[in-house]
């Protein structure tokens, strides 16, 4: 098995990745700084070159300067299920908790980023190896035989070959100690549990490292069958068949509706911060303002998600719901907000704040959900997740709709927003929007008559220079209406400069013909 060079390494997905927990489990292995590692006992036997859960909890929240215990285990748990550690007794388990269960560090030559391009042959040549062993101890699992015989149909033109290599590496294992042949054995069978899993599980190669360890729990061929089948057949009942045309035709009402907010399809109000000196726009679409403007409060009416993703429309909804006595749904959804935006320290106390202010019996503000909702709730409490809320709170945004934010759109009060809005006016832009007003004059530095001294000079060489380019033109055979023409072009370009150089020095001068 060819392993991958430190250039071949740079290029493959997700190598910085890689490179950062490869850190922290070199610092993991430090003889004096690291996680202890020694023999432990387990029942009447002795394992080599093991550590507990406890161990590498305690080192991770030590070295690492993590408070929490449970982030603590849950990055062991990474570092499990990317196959640098792996546990001892139980094959595929990457759950570590705080006990006594025992784990060994994975040799960095079955590290995954330094065999990533492993393939059938290798494999091939493992599985072999297996059967050739003690069936007892070694013997292959179900997904494995089948593995195994779907193989030698791929490789069948060299199944000689893989033969002999298992052979030939049994031979050498056969002559190493009964210590160093337990650790080797244990490693490669951890490194093909991560490399090849079975068809029910999820390989690290293929998968988000956000998956939720947690909620992991194996699965069997039938079941995952069953459930996969279930869910193919309820997204065939549930499909949603529309014409083009009408899709379209929803896509452009949307564009239509919205392309006021785009400052790239429709406009920038009250002016663009990039083309002009005016950064009133900054201050207008702060996420908390006291006086929201009329484009901002008509984007309230269009839907409700669009009120409760403005903190401003939530605060002013707020006020309504409380003139109302109606708080609890409004109080409920910011609060699951809260949850999903929390350090994972916070999230199992703030669950339960919110199911004894919102879901228990005789809560407070309890909220109106079924029975069903409900207990899923009590069931996951004690192992909470950022998704905890999640039906629930797609009730009670229904509830909303239909109930509370028709009101508030219909009020006294979204009436007088709308009608006291302020609608700021756009400034114009010059030409030279870059070039700032007192840029090339100052009061202090000049006066008034020789600015105006200089500016006659230069229109009159202006006017001269002009005169003559359109005798010469005449002179070469231009004829008399074409030298006309010029010189009224040129005049009026004369008679624009000046206007707008007199408009900003505030003296109007007029050019004589």
């Amino acid at each position: 098995m060819e392993g991958t060079s430190n250039s071949q390494r740079k290029g493959l997905p997700r190598s910085l990745q890689f490179q950062r927990m490869e850190r922290v489990v070199k610092a993991m292995q430090h003889p004096t700084a690291g996680v202890p590692v020694r023999s432990q006992k387990l029942f009447l036997t002795t394992v080599p070159n093991a550590f507990t859960g406890n161990d590498i909890t305690e080192w991770i929240m030590q070295k690492l300067n993590v408070k929490d215990s449970a982030e603590a285990l849950h990055f062991a748990s990474l570092l499990c299920y990317f196959g640098y550690f792996f546990h001892v007794t139980t094959n595929g388990a990457v759950q570590i908790k705080e006990d006594n269960e025992l784990f060994r560090f994975q040799a960095p030559y079955f590290w995954v980023s330094t065999n990533w391009t492993t393939g059938n042959t290798e494999y091939a040549i493992y599985l072999m190896k297996r059967t050739l062993r003690n069936r007892q101890r070694h013997g292959l699992e179900e997904h494995e035989i089948r593995a195994l015989e779907d193989l030698k149909k791929k490789l069948l033109h060299q199944w000689d070959f893989v033969t002999m290599q298992a052979e030939a590496q049994f031979r050498v294992l056969k002559d190493r100690k009964k210590t160093d042949k337990t650790i080797i054995d244990s490693q490669e069978r951890a490194f093909w549990r991560v490399m090849r899993p079975s068809p029910d599980e999820t390989s690290v190669l293929e998968m988000d490292i956000r998956n939720d360890l947690y909620t992991f729990r194996s699965m069997r061929r039938d079941e995952a069958l069953k459930r996969r089948l279930e869910y193919l057949q309820q997204a065939l009942s549930n499909r949603v068949r529309t014409k083009s045309s009408q899709t379209h035709q929803s896509l452009c009402v949307f564009f239509e509706v919205f392309s006021d907010y785009d400052p790239f399809l429709g406009h920038c109000p009250p002016s663009n911060p990039w083309l002009t000196s005016d950064t009133d726009r900054w201050n207008l679409m702060q996420p908390l303002v006291e006086s929201p403007t009329q484009l901002r409060v008509r984007r309230w009416a269009f839907n409700c998600k669009e009120l409760l993703s403005d903190p401003t429309g939530v605060r002013e909804f707020m006020k309504f719901c409380k003139a109302e006595f109606s708080t609890e749904s409004l109080n409920f959804y910011l609060h699951v907000q809260e949850i999903r935006n929390c350090p994972l320290s916070q999230m199992k106390h703030k669950a339960e704040a919110v199911y004894r202010e919102h879901l228990a019996p005789n809560a407070p503000q309890e909220v109106n959900i079924n029975d069903t909702t409900r207990t899923k709730i009590i069931k996951q409490l004690e192992n909470p997740s950022r998704e905890l809320f999640f039906e629930a709170e797609k009730h009670i945004i229904e509830l909303m709709k239909k109930n509370s934010y028709p009101r508030f759109i219909q009020s006294e009060q979204y009436r007088n927003l709308l009608q006291t809005a302020p609608n700021p006016v756009p400034k114009k832009t010059g030409i030279f929007h870059f070039v700032k007003d007192n840029y090339f004059r100052t009061s202090s530095s000049s006066s008034e008559d020789e600015y105006d001294s200089d500016d006659s000079t230069h229109r009159g060489e202006n006017t001269t220079a002009l005169s003559n380019n359109a005798a010469n033109k005449n002179q070469t055979g231009g004829t008399a209406v074409a030298t006309t023409v010029n010189v009224a072009a040129a005049v009026a370009v004369v008679n624009t400069v000046s206007n707008q150089s007199s408009g900003n020095d505030g003296n109007k001068l007029n050019l004589r013909k």
